[in-house]
């Protein structure tokens, strides 16, 4: 693995688990007449690390390695602002009054936008968030874990409140996270000293440090590999799945260019989510008197009947009907009459492991 200097010993990196994640690097916080400002704060302290952090992110672009912007902003109606939050600071502007650049962090307005140097490229992924913290209110562990993230790098504002609120937040979720110290800075020079000191004291108890030089040392030794933020923009961007009128009855299935699947039951898939053919969803359309034998589910699994009736032996599930099933659980289903359902898996199910298996109670 790739390996960059940092204290309080050298941070190594898998190339396909690693992401830069920039904190805040917003108008509000940055440029005079917005949050940061109407606090009191001299913004130009906060201003004069932006050409540092381009080249650390200009640095991953060329790495094609993913990005992802948070962005600290609330809903206009401010639901998710606690009231609490507005309060502090007792400045004659807060949250969600109006100033020189539109509502204060309100998302949409002017000043809740990225810096002009730094706006998010396509395919990079930006992250609005209620909270200091990037995984307060948010999907970001799930987006990272679906990534095969497993190591951050992280830069932006300020670096003793939202800088450091994630870092811990990502610490305590498993994450390797090293803060890199010329990319990021504080209303407060001395906060910035003690938040470094604390996140790299102790052997590293939250994470390291290092240089934005030292990152792209390490980042230049690396292969030429496919573009992550394109993959991502990819598969956002991608069409969802539409299947109509599946309350209109029996033959609206005939229809539906069903495949063979197993003994007795076809299948239709609706959406692979991995290309793989690993359906996460599908159709399936069962014989009259097929049964599946008992099988472990190593994911959430939900099946909702569409037509005709099931039973797992315990209750039987007819039309309308939803069945979720836990990640360990098992059971065996029989279609007397036959049916469809619609299913919803995050993982395969497995007949290996069913003498293992927890049964469903």
């Amino acid at each position: 693995m790739p390996t960059l200097s940092a204290q309080p010993y050298d941070y190594s990196f898998p190339t396909d688990g690693v992401a830069l994640a920039l904190i805040d690097m917003q108008r509000d916080f940055v440029e005079p007449g917005g949050f940061g400002a109407a606090l009191g704060n001299d913004v130009t302290l906060l201003q004069r690390i932006i050409p540092t952090v381009k080249r650390l992110l200009d640095g991953f672009r060329r790495a094609k390695l993913p990005v992802i912007h948070t962005q600290e902003g609330h809903v206009p109606s401010l639901t998710d602002c606690p009231p609490s939050k507005r309060a502090r600071g007792r400045g004659k502007t807060t949250i969600g009054d109006p100033g020189p650049m539109g509502r204060i962090l309100v998302l949409g307005q002017p000043g809740c936008d990225f810096v002009n140097e730094l706006r998010p490229a396509p395919g990079e992924i930006v992250l609005p968030k209620p909270g200091k913290g990037a995984f307060f209110g948010t999907d970001l562990d799930g987006i990272l874990r679906r990534m095969h993230i497993t190591h951050l790098m992280l830069g932006g504002v300020t670096t003793e409140v939202c800088v450091q609120t994630t870092m811990r937040e990502a610490n305590d979720r498993g994450y390797e996270c090293v803060l890199i110290e010329d990319a990021t800075e504080s209303y407060f020079p001395e906060f910035k000293r003690a938040t470094l000191e604390m996140v790299r004291a102790q052997g590293g108890i939250v994470g390291w440090t290092s240089t934005t030089e030292n990152v792209l040392a390490a980042l230049a030794t690396l292969s030429p590999r496919s573009d992550a933020n394109a993959a991502i923009a990819k598969a956002l961007n991608a069409a969802p799945a539409v299947v109509r009128k599946l309350n209109a009855g029996r033959a609206r299935f005939d229809d539906l260019a069903w495949m063979p699947f197993r003994q007795g039951i076809e299948i239709f898939p609706v959406l692979d989510a991995n290309g793989a053919g690993q359906c996460a969803s599908a159709l399936l359309r069962y014989k009259p008197g097929t049964s599946v034998a008992a099988h472990v589910h190593l994911g959430c699994e939900h099946i909702i009947v569409l037509d005709g009736s099931q039973s797992d032996g315990k209750n039987n599930y007819s039309a309308g009907d939803l069945l979720a099933s836990p990640p360990g659980t098992s059971h065996s289903i029989t279609s007397a009459t036959g049916c469809v359902v619609l299913a919803i898996w995050e993982k395969p199910i497995s007949f290996e492991l069913i003498g293992a298996a927890r049964i469903e109670k």
